[in-house]
């Protein structure tokens, strides 16, 4: 994946992007609790900053966090250092496509449409593989796409300014064909810790014939599943100013 992002962006991202992630995060959770029959163990694939892997160590799972970039992790290290020594977080620095775990697990997630990301199909199969090896016969993978809907926006200049930042994203978006590129510059944080916010993010529109058939390709059964309405929401942007569901998530099983 091409967005391995940057030491400025991520602390941007982790103040200002993370909304969603914590108002659906527990739900999540709260899902694979009752699937699980009792094995607490998962990935969070592309997990960021940690923020979603709060709400699993809270409640008593045993975690891996995959992510490609480096600054994610480091600011995901910093917030769970404790369960990081005593073993309930091992963080993995990985592409989302190829990664390995030193075990399997019950649950593999993947939110905030990271896989968006991918640049073909052909990625997200290969991404789908690799979560099926990492799963037990039987366990379950949650995640997001956005919708076209969501992407709208880039085609907008965006002024975040707050006495932490101030940050201008401008991009585009082509609906035929179904990507675009998005550039977040200006600068995060107050005092001696200003850090400089410079990140180009480019992002693809997944059909959803395509997901569930590579899904299946993957050994990894769609299921249907009961979040919908604010799950589906973004807080801001073009998402915020219509009923249109910004993003699906999907629910699928390991055969």
């Amino acid at each position: 994946m091409a967005n391995y992002y940057s030491k400025g962006f991520a602390a941007f991202f982790d103040t200002s992007y993370t909304g969603w992630v914590n108002r659906f995060s527990p739900k999540l959770v709260a899902h694979l609790a009752e699937v699980s029959g009792g094995d607490r163990t998962a990935a969070d694939i592309c997990c960021g900053t940690g923020v979603t892997a709060g709400y699993f160590l809270d409640g008593g799972w045993t975690l891996y966090g995959v992510d490609g970039s480096k600054a994610m992790l480091d600011l995901a290290r910093t917030r769970h250092a404790a369960r990081i020594e005593d073993g309930g977080l091992t963080l993995i620095e990985s592409d989302a496509r190829a990664f390995e775990l030193p075990a399997k697990v019950s649950a593999c997630v993947s939110l905030d449409g990271a896989l968006n990301h991918l640049p073909s199909t052909d990625d997200l199969r290969q991404c789908f593989a690799s979560v099926a090896a990492a799963l037990k016969p039987g366990g379950e993978f949650v995640f997001d796409l956005y919708e076209q809907s969501h992407f709208l926006h880039w085609n907008h200049v965006t002024l975040t300014d707050t006495p932490e930042s101030i940050v201008v994203k401008r991009g585009v978006w082509d609906t035929e064909t179904r990507r675009g590129m998005l550039r977040v510059s200006g600068a995060h944080g107050t005092g001696q810790r200003v850090q400089r916010v410079d990140q180009t993010l480019t992002s693809w529109y997944f059909d959803p014939t395509d997901v569930t058939g590579a899904l299946r390709a993957a050994g990894l059964e769609p299921l249907p599943h009961g979040f919908g309405g604010a799950d589906l929401k973004c807080d801001s942007g073009s998402c915020s100013r219509t009923e249109v569901p910004c993003r699906t998530v999907y629910r699928a099983r390991k055969s």
